[in-house]
């Protein structure tokens, strides 16, 4: 199986860096180590039973794709070639390769990156060199995010730090954030003065009717009770507080 991935997994052997070797853009692959139940026929044999043990188990496919996997028994030389994922495996850490992590590409929408580590795309540098299947896999946006990736990394090359970048990224989210409380502030207000207009005006609209019949006014929220209020209003103290009429001179004759 492991035949599939001749473009990524061939060796070189490097004497300047002191005899290590490399395997080519194996730190662009997707690697995970794992603990696999796999039957013992022997010792099943044996206690007349089926017996299972942990194996450790490597699964290594090229980010965003599907069904170009190898899933098999991990050998000796796997802990080198992926010592950063062997080393968080051997820690139950979250096995993820070396680079810029995606979430720095697009701060401001969480549901991006994660919709990329979900296709197996940890980092920029993985995104900006994903291969067309991927490109189909991941869909709609896959093709942009490429293009972004690379753009950063380009940035990152000229001299741009990438906490520069991010900062603008940074700013951009928090004024995208502080848009989005005011439009959500001003909801909010318009809400309560439709409310507020619409209970005085129907107020407004019970101190006319209540003037035009000549009855006293209440106010809203307290209990009304008629018969009071017409002996409130026709006793000696509410009348002496109503305005005299005008009487109109005679003239002499």
């Amino acid at each position: 199986m492991a035949e599939e991935f001749t473009n990524f997994t061939d060796p070189t052997f490097v004497p300047k860096q002191g005899g290590m070797v490399e395997y080519g853009n194996d730190k662009g692959m997707v690697c995970m180590f794992y603990n696999k139940p796999t039957h013992n026929p022997a010792k099943s044999t044996e206690a007349g039973r089926p017996q299972f043990e942990d194996v450790v188990y490597v699964r290594i496919h090229p980010p965003g794709e599907r069904l170009n996997i190898v899933d098999r028994p991990a050998k000796g030389d796997d802990s080198r070639r992926f010592p950063a994922q062997w080393a968080q495996f051997m820690q139950n850490k979250q096995q993820v390769p070396e680079g810029t992590p995606i979430d720095i590409l697009y701060p401001e929408y969480p549901s991006v990156a994660a919709l990329l580590r979900a296709n197996g795309v940890h980092t920029i540098e993985q995104c900006s060199d994903l291969s067309g299947n991927a490109i189909e896999n991941i869909g709609m946006g896959a093709q942009r995010y490429v293009n972004d990736s690379k753009k950063f990394l380009e940035a990152s090359n000229k001299g741009v730090k990438a906490s520069q970048f991010r900062h603008e990224m940074e700013s951009k989210d928090r004024e995208i954030k502080a848009l989005s409380h005011q439009v959500e502030v001003l909801k909010g207000q318009i809400e309560q003065l439709m409310s507020n207009s619409t209970a005085s005006a129907l107020g407004q609209v019970k101190d006319m009717i209540a003037g035009a019949m000549e009855r006293p006014q209440h106010l809203q929220g307290r209990s009304y009770d008629p018969q009071m209020a017409m002996i409130n209003a026709n006793s000696p103290t509410a009348q002496a507080r109503q305005p005299a009429k005008r009487q109109r001179a005679r003239l002499a004759r």
